[in-house]
């Protein structure tokens, strides 16, 4: 018989465990809220299925949200996209069914996804002077995206996770270009990393030692992503010990309802807050646990403009923070856990149930628990759909949450949860006026390093504006961040002052155990030309990221063109082991064998990297001195042609 005992005898029990917690969460945050112990580092993640055992009725409609479906294998089952073209419409691989091509004028190139039986394919097309002259296919083994908005698509090469250039935007029934590639389109060479797939997943397990690497990728966002990893919860139960959830928590799993409204707002925003994320020193993505203060892993950084009244994708929680309905209905007071606190994000949303099988209704009953419709004070009163029918069927978010289109993808239509009276304009899209600078949406009060950071990375990942340069510059005037020193001048190109500071700073910079701050020393020493400066630190970054495959082919060319071959070729080696589509190991391995004068490796391993990206100016360069060694002319013309087309 199962035993339903009292919190102090769970105490008890796990007397030496709490205390542990306790130590390493003594911050007077924490003691003000409720703690949960599984948010321990020592508690480890179980998995949906064994969540199911317990949770049958819950799992069966949560598969069905949008969090159930936001990733998975890619099956036709899966994909939400419209192939309406038929296998003789694709323009050089074979299959069952196609989508439109998908044309990129700024690249000449031209996509297509399809189908061969069960399996998914992308397809990218190179042309030149109108003519296809290379062509690249991608099995597709995983879907990103519910369906509700749009479906990605991401591809592997041995454990190395990409995106691959297409994506179908489901709400306008198109395919085109995934977001951002139309102004920078990377081709197959996106990396997909832990940040990324954190949040559109399953707790992944992504191998520290590379960007891309991954040991496992979990199928769609599970339970513990909102409830914390489960082991020391799943354990009790199984020991028969229970908790009257009625009368007190069940200390043993997060509930988010329990948190204060600062935790569970955090919860949310860890992933529905899109922007710069810049973490904390020696933290990483996955260090975040449900019931955790967010700003403790990273802050998110957006810019401010004077008119602020924009919004991108995942932008739901800065928002709704800014309406007049959460100012004046939370306590002041978000930090310290407060079981009156009455709007939340779970007010509105049932994370267990799909939106769409959510009614109007529902909706309608949050705004009315404030707005009765037959009070004489209502706001309802003077509400332009006068009578109940038209409420119901129309429903408040209509009005006063409208869809429009976000900042950053395109072909998408997403309410705005900044809850306020309807725009006489009905634009969303005004101007914004100047650019004031960023600010930690999650962090009224962030530290001048992490803003400096904030600055640097905006500017280097997202818009390269000089404000931004500028208030990192202003800022760092009065701190001694060596790495953000460091970073600032590189990517001002100012490599003498990086170099400078790094013979200045090379024990804090060994210290910092940064392999981005060494490959930056490294690249401003190599623009210097002095490479025998820049090798030890392009070593530097290889040793601290060993999988990383560009770290590990920038280090393989220093040690060619430092003439120490067997080494190169011993790195090299072990990255094409492990991956065989990466074109800088491919360019590297032919040079190797170029001056080991094993002449028919490198044209395999150069005609390789066309297979890649017939565009790739180095190979054709390379492949140009390989034959014009062999003294096949013709051959090196080609070549020749390409690089001058290429120009």
């Amino acid at each position: 018989m199962k035993r339903i005992v009292t919190f102090t005898a769970i105490v008890s029990a796990f007397f030496v465990f709490s205390c542990q917690f306790f130590q390493s969460n003594s911050s007077s945050e924490q003691t003000d809220s409720l703690a949960f112990w599984n948010l321990h580092d020592t508690v480890d993640y179980v998995g949906m299925k064994e969540c199911q055992t317990c949770h049958s009725n819950v799992h069966e409609t949560f598969i069905h949200t949008g969090m159930g479906k936001s990733f998975g294998a890619a099956t036709p089952e899966k994909s939400s996209a419209q192939f309406p073209l038929n296998g003789e419409a694709i323009l050089v691989f074979k299959g069952d069914k196609a989508s439109p091509v998908i044309k990129d004028p700024k690249t000449n190139r031209w996509y297509q996804a399809f189908w061969n039986k069960d399996s998914l394919f992308i397809a990218e097309h190179t042309l030149m002077g109108g003519q296809i002259v290379g062509s690249r296919k991608e099995h597709i083994p995983f879907i990103i995206g519910s369906g509700q908005h749009t479906n990605s698509h991401f591809w592997q090469d041995g454990k190395y996770l990409y995106q691959a250039p297409l994506t179908y935007y489901t709400q306008k029934g198109i395919w085109d270009l995934p977001p951002g590639f139309k102004e920078n389109n990377s081709g197959f060479s996106r990396k997909i990393d832990v940040e990324c797939m954190s949040c559109h997943n399953a707790m992944p397990a992504v191998n520290k030692n590379s960007k891309n690497f991954f040991e496992k990728i979990p199928l769609g966002i599970d339970c513990e992503r909102c409830h914390g990893p489960g082991e020391l919860h799943v354990n009790l139960k199984k020991q028969g010990i229970l908790v009257d959830t009625s009368k007190e928590a069940d200390r043993s799993i997060v509930n988010p309802k329990r948190l204060s409204y600062q935790r569970q707002v955090d919860i949310c925003q860890r992933c529905h807050l899109q922007g710069n994320n810049v973490l904390k020193p020696g933290k990483h993505f996955e260090d975040f646990r449900p019931g955790m203060k967010l700003s403790d892993v990273f802050e998110v950084y957006m810019p401010k403009y004077q008119n602020n009244d924009y919004f991108v994708m995942a932008g739901h929680s800065d928002r709704f923070q800014q309406s007049a309905c959460f100012i004046s209905s939370n306590p002041k007071n978000t930090e310290v856990y407060d079981k009156k606190v009455n709007f939340t994000c779970i007010s509105c949303h049932n994370p267990h149930v799909s939106v769409k099988a959510t009614r109007i209704q529902s909706f309608n009953n949050t705004c009315n628990g404030c707005h009765q419709a037959e009070s004489k004070k209502s706001e309802l009163k003077g509400c332009s759909l006068s009578s109940k029918k038209q409420i119901h069927q129309n429903g408040c978010v209509g009005c006063h949450m409208p869809g429009s289109s976000a900042e950053d993808i395109p072909h998408v239509m997403v309410h705005d949860h900044k809850i306020q009276r309807p725009q006489k304009t009905g634009n969303l899209d005004a101007s914004k006026g100047a650019l004031l600078g960023l600010h930690a949406v999650n962090n009224k009060n962030p530290k001048s390093a992490d803003q400096i950071r904030g600055y640097i990375s905006y500017f280097e990942k997202f818009d390269n504006k000089p404000l931004y340069l500028e208030k990192a510059e202003q800022m760092l005037e009065s701190e001694n961040e060596i790495e953000a020193q460091i970073h600032l001048n590189f990517v001002q190109r100012k490599f003498k002052e990086v170099a400078d500071l790094a013979m200045k700073e090379n024990d804090a910079i060994s210290e910092l155990k940064d392999a981005w701050t060494n490959y930056r020393i490294a690249k401003s020493f190599d623009e210097l030309k002095m490479l025998n400066k820049a090798l030890p630190y392009y070593k530097s970054a290889h040793d601290l990221m060993k999988l990383d495959l560009d770290f590990g082919s920038e280090y393989a060319n220093a040690l060619i063109r430092s003439k120490r071959l067997p080494e190169a070729e011993t790195l090299l080696k072990s990255q094409l082991n492990r991956a065989q589509k990466h074109p800088l190991t491919w360019i590297n391995w032919g040079s190797v064998n170029f001056l080991n004068n094993k002449l028919t490796e490198a044209k395999r391993a150069y005609l390789k990297v066309l297979e890649l990206e017939p565009n790739n100016q180095t190979a054709h360069l390379f492949l140009s001195e390989l034959y014009d060694r062999v003294g096949d002319l013709e051959k090196k013309q080609v070549h020749l042609k390409f690089l001058n087309q290429g120009r």
